[in-house]
């Protein structure tokens, strides 16, 4: 657990070091480039951080299958279309799973992947019971979970 924590620490020292330092638009491949033209102009104004985001984007678009591309442009036109509460309520659930213990987050990851490998059926079925529950009650399932992992 100790070797765990102090690699997750060197990895967070590394990531926010690289981040720090500029990214030249020349640094940049050319698929990079391309990817990224509607920031050529203003590259050099971006932040360091801004730049690394970036370009760790235009990475992961350029990694990507030609379906997977289409789920995320899917996913993205979805987000787009979200009101700003929603985002916000999202992004604070993204913070809060961020800030977890490692392993409660594996354990969530786990979770929500048998979820959605449950029959449509099944999952509405689930979703609703959850929805009809009394708040105090949802506390007790969550504990329950939580009981179950360990």
């Amino acid at each position: 657990m100790a070797r765990i924590s102090l690699l997750t620490a060197l990895l967070g020292i590394w990531m926010t070091a690289a981040m720090a330092e500029p990214v030249t638009w020349e640094q940049l491949g050319a698929e990079q480039q391309a990817l990224l033209q509607p920031h050529a102009e203003r590259w050099s104004s971006l932040s360091p951080q801004q730049q690394w985001r970036l370009q760790r984007g235009a990475e992961r678009w350029l990694a990507m299958t030609a379906e997977q591309r289409d789920i995320a442009r899917r996913r993205f036109h979805k987000w787009q279309s979200l009101p700003p509460e929603q985002k916000e309520i999202i992004r604070k659930r993204f913070r809060q799973f961020k800030g977890l213990p490692p392993g409660d987050r594996a354990r969530l990851m786990r979770r929500a992947h048998w979820f959605q490998q449950l029959p449509p059926a099944r999952r509405q079925e689930l979703r609703r019971r959850w929805q009809e529950m009394p708040p105090q009650q949802h506390r007790q399932v969550i504990e329950r979970m939580h009981s179950r992992a360990r």
